[in-house]
């Protein structure tokens, strides 16, 4: 999951957004950037060229208009419609971070990897893949297991409508989403973005997903370690430590002194460590 960067030479990207995340696109493979025509009944550029969104080829929902055209440096010409704003940077010393397994599984068709640039997080997108690919479907949801028991004091924090609880031997960091944190592209499944802290790139869930609840980026994310292994989790509110924890009679359901109930789910299971074993092996994705 480490970073690594680029020594000597430029390497320019087109750097935007579409639907909820930041992509990055190698400027070799773009041919140009501009205002996609204005006739909305047919999306395309200059009458020739059909335009398709982004956000829509990610799996997500439509790209608010007008937006831009990119056309793509492929076989045959793509053209995707992007948020407004698009820049070309020079990233060539900036962190490059491989995709997790859980996240390759996801993206990793369309997505090689991630880059921060300026302090945001950037999905590098594959120009070749899209048009090409179709995201893969969400997955099924993963079976709950909970806590035997409290394992020492608890971190206590509040998420979707949901009070939770996590072991804090597991708990690292505290840490509010900054720009260092990319919102997940495809909607569904249970994880809610990426982040790059401390040198590694973390995949950050939400763990009332698991629970059937809507997925949501929350203001703050708990940094665990589990079995060795950096992930995150989504809380709107950090509760602080609680020491002692009552049974409440089923199984991951405890009460805190002040008379809350707590859900202890095990974490480590919930999140699959075999799936989050470093980045996908093969051979680097990232020019030289």
């Amino acid at each position: 999951m480490a970073a690594h960067t680029h020594d000597g030479g430029r390497r320019l990207a087109l750097l935007f957004e579409a639907g909820p995340a930041r992509y990055a696109l190698e400027a070799s493979r773009v041919l140009e950037v501009t205002p996609p025509d204005p006739d909305s009944e047919r999306a395309s550029v200059r009458g020739v060229f059909p335009l398709e969104d982004l956000s829509t080829l990610m799996g997500g929902a439509p790209e608010r208009r007008p937006g831009l055209a990119v056309l793509l440096d492929t076989s045959p010409t793509l053209a995707v419609r992007v948020r407004e704003g698009a820049e070309v940077a020079d990233v060539a010393g900036a962190p490059h971070f491989e995709l997790t397994r859980d996240l390759a599984q996801r993206i990793g068709t369309l997505v090689r990897g991630a880059l921060q640039h300026e302090g945001r997080l950037y999905l590098e997108l594959r120009a070749e893949a899209l048009g090409q690919t179709c995201m893969l479907p969400t997955p099924a949801p993963r079976i709950v297991t909970w806590l035997d028991s409290p394992q020492g004091p608890a971190l206590l924090f509040e998420s979707g409508s949901t009070l939770f609880g996590v072991p804090l031997a597991h708990v690292l960091q505290i840490s509010p989403v900054l720009a260092a944190f990319c919102p997940f592209p495809v909607p569904g499944g249970v994880i809610a973005g990426l982040l790059a802290h401390a040198g590694a790139l973390w995949p950050v869930y939400g763990l009332p997903a698991f629970l059937g609840e809507p997925l949501a980026v929350e203001s703050q994310v708990v940094l665990l370690e589990l079995a060795g292994i950096q992930v995150a989790v989504c809380a709107s509110r950090v509760l602080g430590i609680e020491h002692r924890l009552a049974s409440a009679g089923e199984p991951g359901r405890w009460w805190t002194a002040d008379g809350h109930v707590v859900l202890a789910p095990d974490v480590t299971r919930l999140v699959g460590a075999s799936n989050l074993t470093g980045p996908r092996r093969g051979p680097s994705d990232i020019a030289s």
